[in-house]
């Protein structure tokens, strides 16, 4: 194919595609044709893409309608297709309307952009205005990262004590970086006059936290409020811009034996490039992308819109979600779709997306709790039972059942006391344990504490290893009788495994008597727990499994901080 290359421009764009896949010369690839793709065999990656015209008389070659390459920056005809998905949204679909709630709960200050219409009108210039001051009750949120900027960087742009005046008055959109000049230019292009950024709408600087700290309660309403939310995903940091693309494709033109023109393109849509960007690894932006109503991301490739009813790719492309955590996280009305759903795909969820959101960092430690807050509140309301800490009183026994997924997670520095059940508590992936449905019986006495004023503390009987040794085995250690023989394990979450007499644990199930071995041997799943200077009174410290008769009962009704 290498010689044929370089006369003929099919293979020329098919060997590089491939190169793409695989840089091995001597390595065969098999390649399958679906209806809008070639793709590495069988299931593997897209490789080019299929598309006709936008006008074509019949259609033969069994390829949808669509574009080759994506537009130029600040091309007109861009910014015509995303008017376009909005009008049709708004027309055709549910996702701005609001069930039951109140329409808007304004944020407390916006990014007036300017209106063309308005004699008064100087491109150049913006200003922060309160909601008290706005005419129309609609408005583009930003979601972005700030990418690897100095704290001296970022004070240059962000709204301080120091210049919350001036910037009431209004101010050159030049003072800012080139990300937020960019979603200001888009907030335009859509017609609407305010702009919600959180770095510009909240002091950052100078007031001892205060304004974030009653703002950032505030952040669940303000995506879920928005008319439409800008995903900058291309943009590594405020100053790269999300319109300008990086990455460009290729295409040929070329007809069939019957004459009718089609085109094949390296610009596939499989919106990976929105899910890997960098910006999907930022702890805060679970969060707003599952609350935003809909969504235009601007990926390295191309631009995507979604909403409650798929997606929509710049090149015409349409991607529907089935019904998975995709599709739950789609849902404008958030989390309705989920509770229709039923009870077991309810708590698959919930697991997914905690263990998702374990994952990515916080640039503020201490955020970890407060950034997934809005998702929490919401699921804990339709639940209809309290939720502590990322833990829901109706699932309490399963989300207590969490593990670091790497050997140890870390103990994260709060102002507030965090409780050593809750994964919040660390910094660190984990994830709950898999235990299939109706296979265990849950302990009645593991309680959240409801005579206690706090909210950090779970009630239930403590019991202590007897007969039994720990010797550690990679990241478990294993529980041995005095004979040696394996019992069962533990895994600790950051400090390192003494001696079990020194321990305790609180059982949180027992597996059911059916799903035992063929020993009949019966086992539960405890928490690891150590005593705290105060009577009655312990910390979680691990996670594990052991046979029944290695236990003994220790107290009751103690708590768990």
């Amino acid at each position: 194919m290498s010689i044929h290359a370089e006369s003929c421009s099919i293979c020329k764009i098919l060997l590089r595609a491939s190169k793409s896949y695989h840089n091995n010369n001597d390595q065969c690839i098999s390649l399958k044709r679906t209806r809008s793709a070639l793709t590495a065999g069988r299931g593997g990656p897209r490789l080019l893409r299929f598309s006709t015209g936008l006008v074509t008389s019949g259609n033969s070659i069994g390829a949808p309608v669509g574009l080759p390459v994506s537009y130029e920056p600040h091309h007109p005809a861009q910014f015509q297709l995303l008017r376009a998905w909005l009008r049709h949204c708004d027309k055709s679909h549910n996702c701005n309307q609001y069930h039951g709630e109140p329409k808007i709960v304004f944020p407390t200050r916006v990014l007036y952009v300017g209106d063309p219409r308005d004699p008064g009108y100087n491109f150049d210039s913006v200003r922060l205005v309160f909601a008290s001051e706005t005419t129309r009750q609609e408005y583009i949120a930003l979601s972005h990262c700030w990418g690897d900027l100095s704290v001296e960087e970022k004070k240059l742009y962000c709204t301080t004590q120091d210049n919350i005046g001036q910037r009431l008055e209004g101010f050159s959109i030049f003072e800012l970086p080139k990300t937020f000049q960019d979603a200001i230019e888009v907030t335009r292009e859509l017609g609407a006059l305010y702009l919600w950024i959180d770095s510009l709408c909240i002091i950052q600087y100078g007031d001892d936290g205060k304004d974030w700290k009653y703002e950032s309660g505030r952040m669940e309403s303000v995506f879920s409020s928005a008319y439409c939310t800008i995903a900058a995903n291309s943009a590594v940091d405020s100053n790269a811009g999300f319109l300008e693309r990086h990455v460009s494709s290729e295409y040929v033109y070329v007809q069939n034996a019957s004459g009718e023109p089609f085109y094949i393109s390296t610009n596939i849509d499989n919106f990976d490039d929105v899910d890997s960007a960098r910006l999907n690894t930022r702890a805060w932006i679970m969060q707003e992308r599952v609350l935003a109503r809909r969504t235009i991301h601007f990926s390295a490739h191309q631009t995507y819109w979604e909403c409650g009813f798929g997606i929509h790719c710049e090149n015409l492309t349409i991607l529907k979600s089935k019904k998975s955590d995709k599709y739950f996280k789609l849902d404008p009305q958030f989390p309705k779709r989920l509770i229709q759903s039923g009870n077991r795909r309810t708590v698959n969820f919930i697991t997914s997306l905690f263990q998702d959101y374990s994952k990515r960092s916080p640039t503020v430690l201490t955020d970890r709790c407060v950034a997934i807050s809005g998702l929490e509140d919401r699921i804990k309301d339709v639940l209809n039972c309290k939720s502590r800490y990322g833990i829901f009183q109706k699932y309490l026994h399963r989300n207590l059942l969490w593990k670091a997924s790497e050997e140890k997670v870390k103990k994260i520095a709060y102002e507030h006391h965090v409780p050593s059940w809750s994964w919040m508590a660390y910094s660190g992936g984990i994830q709950f344990m898999n235990i299939p449905f109706n296979t265990v019986d849950w302990i009645d006495n593991l309680r959240f504490d409801e005579e206690c004023e706090c909210d950090h503390a779970i009630v239930s009987n403590v019991w202590k290893f007897e007969n039994c040794m720990i010797e550690l085995h990679g990241a478990l250690y294993k529980i041995s009788d005095s004979d040696g023989m394996p019992r069962g394990w533990v895994q600790y979450d950051v400090e390192a495994g003494e001696e079990l007499d020194k321990e305790g644990c609180i059982v949180v199930g027992r597996i059911k008597d059916n799903e035992n071995d063929a020993l009949g041997i019966k086992k539960y799943y405890i928490l690891v727990v150590r005593p705290t200077s105060v009577d009655a009174e312990y910390k979680r410290v691990g996670i594990g499994l052991i046979q029944i008769e290695y236990l003994v009962s220790w107290g009751v009704n103690v708590r768990i901080v």
